[in-house]
């Protein structure tokens, strides 16, 4: 089999345990009995075969590669400019100040 058919493969099986599931929850919110749900589920497709760990590790760190790299964190980068905003903001108020000052200054 390809590694293509195994993965799709793994994730049906993978849906088909979340059903599984939803279904035992909503049975027990709606206070049916779970005996009646898991018949339902009986006839799901054998379960595909277990995913290898390595080609998970490999994947992880292949998407890692591709997207860790170059991301940035937006929150970092808005506080970095609220603070250079501040500061510059600063700095214009401190000329206004020493203009007024050097202009009474003259004055008198």
């Amino acid at each position: 089999m390809s590694e293509r058919l195994n993965d799709l493969q793994r994730q049906r099986a993978l849906i088909l345990e979340q059903l599984a599931w939803l279904d035992r929850e909503i049975a027990a919110a709606a206070g049916e009995p779970p005996q009646a749900k898991k018949a339902s589920t009986s006839t799901a497709p054998p379960a595909a075969p277990a995913f290898a760990p390595a080609a998970a590790e490999r994947e992880a760190e292949a998407i890692i590669a591709e997207f860790g790299a170059g991301s940035h964190n937006p929150v970092e980068s808005a506080r970095r400019g609220c603070f250079i905003i501040f500061g510059l903001a600063l700095l214009l108020l401190g000329l206004g100040i020493y203009g007024f000052y050097l202009y009474y200054r003259g004055r008198h």
